[in-house]
């Protein structure tokens, strides 16, 4: 048993640890490729805590096996907050479609917080002979298997495995290492479809070389104020999205992980910080570590019955 005093010095400790963090630049790894939604909103992250904390927080792009390359560099790094990761769902989906991970999503990890959410689109290369989502579902009737989707990780793929049984259609999907180079092949022609956020398409919104069909949520995005709801264009209930988690290795003192997040939801709260992420067609969260430790959890259970229910096997 600790002697008071002892654990009265220990929590002395964390506290000053917390007051001096960062004391050296911060990582955020990014395990997706640049260009994508991520890293669009990773940037804009690394920028403003940049000028809160006063040290350099750089973003660093480890990309490879889904997410899973940058996660195992952030599972074994030393827990002193000075290394972060920020994913999409893909990361807590991963363990139900891969036989193997080098980490538990779990217990090798700390949520920190929720940063932000942002509705599916579902975009298509300008070329296909369809102006509306009920034309792309007829189209993908006639032709079933013929319509390929680019996914860029887990959670990009169920969204196209969710609208393939919600449309009754058959899509192929194709396996990408980032957001920015499904969009590369999905002007390039050489996919036709892709299930993706409006900070992916970000400026490519409005190109003749693609056309964006509709939005997976109840309420038009205010950055895309003429795409229709997936209800609005003939896919009633089709309702899904990315949401954006940081994560810091295990053991993380607590002071220092709640550092962290009150000075991103007091970030987010800011009223220009705010606009520029609407504008990209996110909205702020800011949860607690907490709450986020609970959405963890049930993010994970959630994924792995889709999994299951869509018959997916680990590959």
């Amino acid at each position: 048993m600790l002697l008071p005093w002892l654990l009265l010095g220990i929590a002395g400790l964390a506290n000053a640890q917390a007051q001096d963090f960062p004391s050296a630049p911060v990582r955020l790894v990014v395990p997706y490729a640049a260009g994508g939604a991520t890293d669009v909103l990773g940037r804009l992250l690394a920028q403003q805590l940049s000028i809160v904390w006063g040290k350099p927080v750089v973003v660093d792009n480890k990309l490879g096996a889904s997410g899973m390359i940058g996660g195992e560099s952030v599972a074994k790094a030393p827990p002193d907050g000075h290394t972060l990761l920020l994913v999409v769902p893909g990361h807590i989906i991963n363990p139900s479609v891969f036989a193997k991970s080098p980490y538990d999503v779990i217990n090798d990890f700390v949520p920190v917080t929720q940063v932000a959410t942002s509705p599916w689109l579902v975009v298509e290369n300008a070329a296909v002979p369809a102006t509306t989502l009920q034309e792309l579902i007829a189209l993908a009737k006639s032709q079933p298997g013929k319509l390929a989707f680019g996914s860029s990780e887990p959670s990009t793929r169920l969204a196209g495995e969710l609208f393939k049984q919600m449309a009754g259609v058959d899509l192929l999907s194709i396996p990408y290492k980032g957001g920015a180079q499904v969009m590369a092949d999905l002007l390039g022609g050489q996919i036709q479809l892709a299930f993706t956020t409006s900070l992916t398409v970000g400026p490519l919104y409005g190109s003749e070389k693609l056309r964006v069909l509709a939005v997976a949520s109840k309420s038009r995005l205010a950055a895309l104020r003429g795409v229709p709801t997936a209800a609005e264009a003939g896919l009633p209930g089709y309702e899904a999205g990315a949401w954006y988690g940081l994560y810091a290795p295990a053991r993380t003192p607590k002071e220092i992980v709640a550092k962290i997040q009150h000075d991103i939801e007091t970030l987010l709260g800011r009223q220009d910080v705010r606009e520029r992420l609407e504008q990209i067609g996110a909205t702020p969260v800011g949860s607690t570590p907490e709450a986020f430790s609970a959405f963890t959890r049930a993010e994970f259970d959630k994924y792995a019955k889709i999994v299951k229910d869509a018959n997916i096997q680990p590959e």
